[in-house]
C-alpha cells in the first residue's frame, strides 16, 4: 500500500468515525413546566393543609358530640315543648349543671375560624399554582 492510499484511508476513516468534528452539545430547551400534581413541593403543601384540616375537623367533631350530650341533658330537664332558645338559656344560665358549655362553645367558634383560615390558605395555594401554570404556558406559546 502506498503512502497516498494510507493517507486517503486514514482520512476516510477519520471522517467516517467523526474524529475531525467536535461534538456539538444538543441545545437544551427551556425546561417544561411540571404539572401541578407531579410537583412534590405542591403536593406536599396540599397534603399538609389537608392534614391540618382533618385534625381540626376531628377535634371539632369531638366538641360537637360533647355539646350534643349537654343539649340532650338540658332537653330532659325542660318541658317537651321547649324551644331552642329556652334550651340555650338553660345551658348558659346553669354552668354548674352543664359544665363546659361555654368553653365548648368558645372552642368551637375558634376551630371554625381556624378551619376557615386553612381553607383560605389552600385556596390561595391552588390559585397561585394555577396562575404559575398559566404564566408558564403563555411563555411557551400555549399548551403543546
Amino acid at each position: 500500500m502506498t503512502i497516498w492510499r494510507k493517507i486517503a484511508l486514514a482520512a476516510i476513516l477519520a471522517v467516517a468515525c467523526g474524529c475531525e468534528k467536535e461534538p456539538v452539545a444538543p441545545k437544551q430547551e427551556a425546561s417544561a413546566p411540571v404539572p401541578r400534581m407531579q410537583d412534590p413541593a405542591y403536593t406536599n403543601a396540599l397534603n399538609n393543609v389537608q392534614k391540618k384540616r382533618r385534625a381540626i375537623a376531628s377535634r371539632r367533631r369531638e366538641l360537637v358530640e360533647q355539646m350534643e350530650a349537654l343539649v340532650a341533658r338540658a332537653r330532659k330537664a325542660l318541658p317537651a315543648d321547649a324551644t331552642e332558645e329556652q334550651i340555650r338559656n338553660e345551658l348558659l344560665n346553669n354552668p354548674r349543671k352543664y359544665p363546659g358549655w361555654r368553653e365548648f362553645s368558645r372552642a368551637l367558634r375558634e376551630m371554625n375560624v381556624r378551619a376557615e383560615k386553612e381553607l383560605e390558605e389552600s385556596r390561595r395555594l391552588v390559585a397561585a399554582r394555577i396562575m404559575k401554570e398559566q404564566e408558564d404556558l403563555s411563555k411557551r406559546g400555549g399548551a403543546k
